[in-house]
């Protein structure tokens, strides 16, 4: 399903990161890095996504009043950042969980509901923390268990937006809901190749509905989808549309594989939020890029249903860009 629009715009946003993901490609376009050092690796992400949030309302010169609703989440369980965070807000809430593919959903959604007259500003948000999710997903670092070469290594990021009525040089102009889609894929340390269908279900719809081909974008991406997910999404992409040169993958564009010890690229909800709230946002302020195409995927599964060998339901939601003219 397509939504498109007409006065939706992304104000402005920061993005903060850890030092690994500030050594990457395009660490010189994240606001900010640290270690983030706290009492807990849950609580760090915490604390990072509450300074994202502090410092973007601080560069707008926005008080909490004149924001009208945030909506965001996470990879936590029942979105304990997200909640944890937001005490520290007097800012009605919906928290949303959609895995890698949050920023994608959350940005569509308050699109949406800034048909609303009484809605003027909206606060979308998302975070992950390396060592949180693997505590949560997989075994903490410590336990020594060995990494495939099909995992993924999940960002340490925190970002946040502001979406809006107000004219501003980014506007949102569509909006795709993804489907789930399960293939029967159970390979849990291979996630990449597990959302790659549901990436191409939702780049296809997203052109059907909006009568557009791979051409008629400067960038298309997905996230995060891994090096292997990358080259089937690719693969699927030129059998359909001939030679394709302007698709990329948040994952890779995040790290550097050759370089970095990330495995297959990165992952986690802050990966795709880092590349378009950072990367994206700075490279279309200068016009390097008119029209963008962010397909944001998300692996909707728990540690429970993967003991079980359940197979890996994924999702994927696409929001368009485009320089406001």
């Amino acid at each position: 399903m397509n939504f498109m629009f007409e006065n939706r715009f992304l104000l402005d946003s920061i993005v903060l990161s850890g030092e690994l993901e500030k050594e990457g490609p395009i660490g010189d376009y994240i606001d900010y890095s640290s270690t983030f050092i706290n009492t807990s690796f849950e609580n760090s992400e915490i604390a990072m996504l509450y300074q994202s949030m502090d410092m973007l309302l601080e560069k707008l010169n926005l008080t909490q009043e004149e924001i009208d609703l945030a909506i965001g989440g996470e990879l936590s369980n029942q979105l304990t950042t997200t909640s944890y965070t937001m005490r520290k807000l007097w800012i009605s809430l919906i928290g949303i969980y959609s895995a890698c593919s949050t920023i994608a959903l959350g940005i569509g959604l308050a699109s949406l509901l800034l048909d609303n007259p009484k809605i003027q500003n909206i606060l979308v948000f998302t975070s992950s923390n390396n060592q949180s999710a693997e505590r949560q997903f997989r075994n903490p670092n410590e336990y020594g268990g060995e990494k495939e070469n099909t995992q993924t290594f999940t960002s340490t990021i925190a970002a946040s937006c502001i979406i809006t009525k107000k004219k501003s040089p980014i506007r949102i102009s569509s909006f795709t809901i993804g489907k789930v889609v399960d293939i029967g894929f159970s390979d849990a340390l291979d996630f990449g190749r597990a959302m790659a269908p549901a990436a191409i279900e939702t780049i296809l719809e997203h052109f059907k509905e909006r009568r557009t081909k791979p051409s008629d974008y400067d960038l298309i991406l997905t996230g995060d989808l891994s090096s292997f997910g990358y080259e089937l999404v690719l693969k699927a992409l030129e059998e359909r549309f001939g030679e394709i040169r302007n698709y990329r993958d948040c994952g890779l564009l995040l790290y550097d594989i050759d370089r970095q010890p990330v495995f297959a690229g990165g992952s986690g909800p802050g990966t795709s939020a880092a590349v378009l709230l950072s990367y994206i946002k700075k490279e279309m302020l200068i016009r390097k890029y008119r029209r963008v195409l962010l397909c944001a995927t998300g692996a909707l599964m728990n540690p429970t249903m993967i003991n079980q060998k359940n197979s890996l339901p994924c999702i994927a939601h696409a929001i368009e860009l485009e320089v406001a003219e």
